[in-house]
């Protein structure tokens, strides 16, 4: 039966002293997983196994607080202003297989580095609501941390640039690339609720280069940036004229546009950029494109 080795499992957790080891974040993250289908099993089995859903459902409680105390002494630590760009860099890498040798190209799953970066930024207490609606306004969704690792890789960021998130949601990605390549960033985000709390946000994190337009990208300032990005926060009409904006912008100074999502298959057709590789990306790799 399913529950014989349900226990063994549940046993082989509890006695597992390395899930109590302050970065073992991902070896935690795996272990909830599998005992949230431990605990399932043994709710299924009715009485004979309520004893062992229970220590099922303690065990992945004790391991929920490890790793809320590990994402309270990160953030301390982000907060203090001693973490360097290089040092943040080092922690993320513990948490992704982007850059290994076996890794594949296409930035297709969330990883323990997505986890540790919404747990540092509290991501789940946001309790707002998008109040602005359009066809072709899209939902919120979040960039996979390795996306920001390939375009801080491949998009250089250097003294006078300025890093552009359009359609910006809670701040995530504005925030990580300041800390990793350290050049001032901007979020351009219509919906109120997100807004407000990405700016809270870097209020309590003491980011003083980092800012929040409560804006429409069809009519925000977009002059002060150099490299913008997109994750298909809007279609359609609204993303024709943002894109009109940018080519815009770009007959003042040239600029880099990096996208991920679907919006890369309507940027291949844009004919004032061209792709840094040579070739239009795949819909789930990292897009950059310069301005010709």
């Amino acid at each position: 039966m399913i529950h014989d080795q349900a226990i063994p499992d549940l046993l082989a957790l509890e006695a597992n002293a390395a899930l109590d080891e302050e970065e073992a974040l991902a070896e935690r993250l795996e272990a909830m997983e599998q005992l949230a289908f431990i605990y399932q099993v043994f709710r299924a089995g009715g009485r004979d196994t309520q004893e062992y859903g229970a220590r099922a459902a303690a065990l992945r409680t004790r391991l929920e607080a490890l790793n809320q105390q590990y994402y309270a002494r990160v953030r301390a630590w982000l907060r203090s202003g001693r973490a360097t760009g290089d040092a943040i860099r080092e922690l993320l890498d513990r948490y992704t297989s982007y850059g290994q040798a076996d890794a594949a190209d296409l930035h297709l799953d969330y990883e323990p580095a997505d986890a540790l970066v919404d747990g540092v930024l509290q991501l789940e207490r946001f309790e707002g609501l998008a109040t602005v609606h359009h066809r072709d306004i899209v939902h919120l969704e979040d960039t996979p941390v390795r996306v920001l690792l390939d375009l801080v890789d491949h998009v250089p960021l250097e003294v006078g640039d300025c890093f552009y998130d359009l359609g910006s949601g809670l701040g995530r990605v504005a925030v990580i690339v300041h800390w990793l390549a350290g050049v001032p960033a901007c979020g351009v985000e219509i919906q109120p609720d997100y807004c407000g709390y990405a700016r809270r946000l870097v209020e309590s994190l003491g980011l003083t280069q980092v800012r929040f337009l409560h804006a429409d990208a069809r009519e925000a300032d977009l002059s002060r940036g150099t490299v913008y990005y997109l994750f298909t926060p809007f279609k359609g009409g609204i993303l024709r004229v943002v894109l009109a904006r940018l080519q815009a912008e770009a007959t003042h100074r040239r600029i880099t546009l990096c996208t991920y999502g679907a919006v890369s298959l309507v940027v291949a057709q844009e004919p004032w950029l061209r792709p840094a590789a040579g070739a239009a990306p795949h819909e789930f790799s990292l897009g950059i494109w310069r301005s010709r």
